[in-house]
């Protein structure tokens, strides 16, 4: 018995050929954000969107959301493999915003021309500070700082005590490092590069060494940097790991087994 993570994507919001913008599979039935084309994506790491029995957005930013309808797309033309008496999958996501995607999503598949395509998840609107089930993995979240309304997800497979933490987009906020307070894995976005932007309205990224800071003192097993500027690669993790030693740079399609 092992907890599994899949890195589907790790890129910025416009990610470059060969990769995916930040898309995680956990345990292999629970993606975390569907990125521009999942479906397309998993396939890559060897897994299939058919295998999933829940999805979890963090926010409804377009690179976040836009590959939800590729899922829905997909597990309806593979619906022969689907387990027989399979439930629908359940969509969990910001209560701002979560029924309205999901509702664009079905409507661009045109499921009222094409009854083959027609789709009726679940949708589960979560408030911050909510918790609940799925499957094996308890979870808990809290509020980021964005554009609009996200959830930082905090991940614990009860079978194996092993927890993951993934804010999504988020702004420098430093009560998050309690919220993922001994985290085995946090995964975390830079997308402000080496600058280190001050929190206002109007931002919603974090700089890599705010980044590493969370991790630093969250007391973190490792970092993982997501969501960033590729080409600053090593100079983005020269200044994490100044900060916070056990930082790594995932490669799209990689799993750990912890």
């Amino acid at each position: 018995m092992a907890t599994t993570l899949t890195f589907v994507g790790t890129d910025s919001c416009t990610p470059h050929a060969g990769n995916e913008t930040a898309c995680y599979l956990l345990n292999g039935h629970v993606l975390v954000d569907t990125g521009w084309c999942a479906a397309l994506s998993m396939l890559r790491c060897g897994h299939d969107a058919t295998e999933l029995d829940h999805v979890l957005i963090t926010h409804c930013h377009h690179d976040h959301y836009m590959g939800l309808a590729s899922i829905f797309f997909y597990r309806r033309m593979q619906k022969a493999r689907l387990p027989e008496g399979a439930p629908e999958l359940k969509v969990i996501g910001p209560a701002d915003d979560i029924e309205r995607v999901v509702e664009l999503a079905r409507a661009y598949l045109q499921g009222d021309r094409f009854s083959m395509v027609q789709s009726t998840p679940n949708i589960c609107p979560v408030q911050p500070g909510e918790g609940f089930e799925v499957g094996e993995l308890s979870v808990m979240t809290a509020p980021t700082h964005h554009q609009v309304q996200g959830l930082a997800y905090r991940f614990t497979d009860t079978m194996t005590g092993i927890q993951i933490g993934i804010p999504g987009d988020t702004a420098y906020l430093p009560e998050l490092s309690e919220f993922f307070a001994g985290v085995d894995v946090l995964i975390y976005e830079a997308s402000a590069g080496l600058s280190d932007p001050e929190v206002t309205p109007e931002t919603g990224h974090s700089g890599v060494r705010q980044s590493a800071a969370i991790a630093r003192d969250a007391g973190a097993g490792a970092l993982y940097l997501v969501h960033t500027n590729t080409g600053l690669k090593n100079d983005l993790l020269d200044a994490a790991r100044e900060i916070f030693p056990s930082t790594h740079w995932p490669e799209p399609g990689m799993t750990l087994v912890l």
